[in-house]
């Protein structure tokens, strides 16, 4: 007797809690806000929810389960709830605990989640979905490598975007260099990762990343309009996106092979460079919280480290 194969289910909006999600049925759009606590980064918990629904999305060609009824999206915008901020990247305080305990397969694990749900993006769902981000605020490190994602981002003026993780010795390992310098050229690109400086959305429009400058408040409303006027040559404009994929290809392989890279430099971090991170963590999001990951780091790197219970 053959066994019974069950079919996986519909992405289905109503499971999200980190994400919100709304859908517009005249244009096929789907906007994807991120809400992730407690502070806005990518949170283990936030990326299992977006690689479980986007994952449906992918098997499904598409299709989701929105308010109870089948939608098919054929372009997704991605955006942030959080005012001022698109987001700030990685889960620093995840970062400094792992490390401490050697945890290489909880990095691995964490940075292959980060690279399966871009490279997802990248290739449109395996449905042809023209993927836009609307990037308000800062869009830091992880941020900004998600913002690269998409086929298109739109900025608003106000918008800075950053990689700052030369602050603390490593560098962005989820696709920065892959992505930027397929968009800016392999030197630009390590100028650009290796100076940790805060670009402006009028910087990076100028170089050719931002594709679209808004005015603060009006990037929603360009992202809208940009859709409608490319309706009508949706066709062709599909077409060149999957004709810019072939002609610079980024790879799952790539991808991953440069998140073991990434691990591999984040184990051979020092004290001073852990202290650094739980500072970014306390500026990120003013709590106690990274207070406190900053004095276990000077306990575990002191010359009489107490015993610590994980």
């Amino acid at each position: 007797m053959n066994a019974v194969t069950e079919l996986p289910t519909l992405a289905n909006t109503s499971n999200l809690r980190q994400i919100e999600v709304e859908y517009d049925q005249e244009m096929s759009t789907m906007y994807w806000w991120m809400k992730p606590a407690p502070r806005p980064c990518f949170n283990a918990a936030f990326l299992e929810e977006a690689a479980a629904f986007e994952r449906g999305l992918e098997q499904h060609q598409g299709w989701m389960v929105h308010q109870g009824r089948q939608c098919k999206v054929e372009t997704a915008v991605f955006g942030s709830r959080i005012p001022g901020v698109f987001n700030l990247g990685g889960d620093l305080s995840m970062f400094i605990q792992a490390i401490l305990r050697k945890d290489r397969d909880g990095l691995t694990y964490y940075g292959r989640l980060c690279v399966d749900n871009m490279y997802r993006r990248l290739g449109g769902f395996g449905a042809d979905v023209t993927t836009y981000s609307l990037v308000q605020g800062k869009a830091f490190g992880g941020g900004f490598e998600c913002a690269l994602s998409s086929d298109v981002i739109i900025a608003e003026r106000s918008a800075t975007m950053s990689f700052p993780e030369v602050l603390f010795n490593m560098f962005p390992g989820m696709g920065a260099l892959s992505l930027l310098a397929r968009k800016v050229g392999m030197r630009k690109a390590e100028e650009i990762i290796m100076s940790g400086r805060v670009y402006s959305a009028q910087e990076m429009h100028e170089l050719g990343v931002v594709d679209v400058l808004a005015e603060d408040g009006a990037g929603l409303d360009s992202a809208r309009a940009m859709i409608k006027s490319r309706q009508r040559k949706r066709n062709s404009y599909r077409a060149m996106a999957l004709a810019k994929r072939e002609f610079q290809p980024v790879t799952h392989s790539e991808m991953r092979n440069v998140v073991d890279v990434w691990v591999d430099a984040a184990l051979r971090l020092e004290a001073r460079d852990l202290r650094m991170m739980a500072r970014l963590v306390r500026a990120q999001d003013k709590l106690q919280a990274a207070v406190q990951e900053e004095e276990l780091v000077d306990q575990l790197f002191s010359n009489n480290p107490e015993v610590v219970n994980w």
